[in-house]
């Protein structure tokens, strides 16, 4: 054997270093050689290439590199991670801002794919696809039945722009398969799932991500909400599990006066770099809040931290992921890439909010999982017992995992949570919606807007009855006790799938908010 396991995987003409999850958007190229080239004769080099060359049987060396590299990066931390092939562009793409595809938001409900919206002049709504529809088949193979995981089938419609994928479609009250040949056409991924405006000068923005496009995203909804009268504004990171550095720090620098630490970086062979608040921003002295949850992770912990050390604004909600370390991506010729932690993350009062992970990744992720249940049985956060930090006007804050909110609401357990996500899980809500939707939606397209929809619309309660009679022939389990403390969250849900399917996502999350604690607190305090 004439070349080395590592030079077959490290010799692209140039590795590109990606900075993600947490990261700069900017990418940094260096070469293969200058990196790795005193490796090639490490013991794990000669390891693998005797068992290329002696082993008694025929083997896939490429396989046997894979797994080592998989067993080395996961003893390093939770964070770092090698990337197949085959799973790189499911894990890259929805942080570049676009992707190639049909166009659809879809859901597997009971074995069978449910297109829940297409995208909007996309190529699925100018084939003429509709909500509801499910997938039958794809290019001749069957996805119907087949317990095919979301990957699956998003390795199964993307695809270049310009091909075709040939689809077979069940639609309700229709008695046979349509036919629609869709040519896959580029398709944009948006950071920013709703922006709207309350009583006239309240502004509220959900982001899910921090990709490539956040930033400009975020401008645009800022601005527009500025021309029309907004004053205070609540940022919802909850959920928002991460993305680039870059676009954090710019959203900061939004609300931030110039000069004012956002974070700093540094690693044992990455130097302190501190990053400031530059120019005007647009909204430096308006009221602000920022609600968080135990899934805001990286990036959103930064903005959270930011905001929070500085004395600028309120966090509501409960205490974040604790994810304060920085990855860097390392690119491979062969289509694979490893995102390396290279660095610790810093808020401007020097707390590093990475929880310990010194136990490995299982007890890493259980210990979030406790974190949850603890919430859910109302035992007070132990993070209030870490260390203490204090900020430029005397605000104590708390370091040793996670951004500890200002106001710290817990789980609200005043209704079955098992009755209600069980019929979230299994889609009971959205398939009657959708199923709903289609036969009254002559008179559901009467209402002119989200806002009409929503004071002028109820659920009667006899379709919380039809619920809950589908959730028992789905073996949910149910008692007269929680069908009296769900109904009404139950029947709100409902009414903000139906909202998504007249007006969209921005329509949901206006209406599903008006029932949400953090939400009705955040809009209390800014009043």
């Amino acid at each position: 054997m004439n070349t080395s396991w590592w030079s077959r995987i490290y010799t692209p003409l140039v590795i590109a270093f990606v900075f993600v999850v947490g990261m700069s958007v900017g990418r940094h190229f260096l070469s293969g050689s200058s990196y790795l080239g005193s490796q090639k004769n490490s013991k794990l080099d000669k390891i693998l290439n005797y068992i290329e060359d002696d082993y008694v049987d025929s083997i896939n060396i490429v396989q046997i590199e894979d797994q080592a590299i998989e067993e080395m990066i996961s003893d390093l931390d939770p964070h770092s991670s090698y990337i197949e092939p085959e799973d790189y562009h499911t894990v890259v793409d929805p942080l570049l801002g676009n992707f190639e595809g049909i166009g659809i938001q879809f859901r597997m409900i009971r074995d069978s794919l449910t297109v829940m919206m297409p995208i909007i002049g996309g190529p699925s709504d100018r084939a003429g696809i509709k909500a509801g529809d499910k997938i039958i088949i794809a290019d001749k193979d069957t996805i119907a039945g087949q317990s095919m995981s979301s990957q699956d089938i998003i390795k199964k419609l993307k695809g270049e722009r310009g091909s075709q994928v040939e689809l077979k479609i069940f639609r309700s009250y229709v008695d046979s398969l349509l036919n629609f040949n869709v040519t896959r056409d580029v398709i944009p991924t948006f950071s920013l799932d709703a922006q709207f405006i309350l009583d006239d000068s309240i502004g509220y923005i959900k982001v899910n991500k921090f990709s490539a496009t956040t930033i400009d995203e975020f401008d645009a909804a800022i601005d527009s909400l500025l021309q029309n009268g907004m004053t205070r504004l609540i940022l919802d990171l909850r959920g928002n599990s991460g993305g680039y550095l870059r676009a954090a720090i710019a959203m900061v620098d939004v609300f931030l006066k110039e000069g004012k630490l956002i974070v700093y970086t540094k690693g044992k062979n990455r130097p302190e770099k501190k990053y400031f608040a530059n120019a005007h921003g647009a909204f430096e002295n308006q009221a602000l809040v920022i609600l968080i949850d135990e899934n805001s992770a990286s990036a959103a912990e930064i903005v959270a931290g930011a905001i929070q050390d500085n004395d600028r604004g309120t966090i509501i909600g409960r205490r974040s992921f604790g994810k304060g370390l920085v990855q860097e991506q390392l690119d491979f010729s062969d289509g694979s890439a490893i995102r390396l932690t290279v660095a610790r993350y810093y808020t401007p009062t020097g707390r590093c909010i990475q929880r310990p992970y010194k136990d490995g990744t299982e007890a890493y992720y259980a210990d979030h999982y406790h974190q949850i249940a603890n919430d859910l049985n109302g035992i007070t956060d132990s993070i209030a017992d870490s260390l203490k930090f204090t900020t430029p006007q005397g605000k104590i804050v708390y370091g040793g995992g996670g951004i500890m909110p200002d106001v710290l609401l817990k789980m609200d357990t005043s209704f079955n949570f098992y009755l209600y996500n069980q019929l979230i899980r299994n889609s009971t809500i959205i398939e009657f919606a959708i199923d709903y939707y289609n036969q009254h939606k002559q008179s559901l397209n009467l209402y002119m807007d989200m806002y009409e929809f929503y004071s002028q619309y109820t659920p009667k309660k006899i379709i919380y009855k039809k619920l809950i009679k589908i959730a028992k022939q789905r073996g949910v389990e149910t008692t007269n006790k929680e069908v009296v403390n769900s109904e009404t969250i139950i029947l709100n849900a409902f009414k903000a799938e139906l909202a998504r399917l007249i007006f969209g996502d921005e329509a949901y999350f206006y209406v599903y908010l008006q029932d949400d604690k953090a939400f009705k607190q955040s809009i209390d305090l800014l009043q």
